[in-house]
């Protein structure tokens, strides 16, 4: 069922890409890509816990160096 109050509009929803727009655009992406990049870098690491686990078989051997 259609509306009879309702106006469509002929007009883009967003203006037509242009070599220079599409040109600042890629410079902007590459610009935030940096800071993520270096953003997830300067986070210090979680510090490593070492999993103690139960004590080895007696039958445990180290592999051979010729594996």
């Amino acid at each position: 069922m259609l509306k009879n109050n309702v106006a469509i509009k002929d007009a883009p929803a967003v203006a037509p890409l242009t070599p220079e727009l599409l040109a600042e655009i890629k410079k902007e992406d590459m610009k935030q890509a940096i800071v993520e990049r270096f953003r997830v870098h300067s986070e210090a690491p979680a510090p490593r816990v070492a999993v103690q686990r139960g004590r080895r078989s007696p039958y445990w051997q180290p592999a051979d160096d010729e594996c």
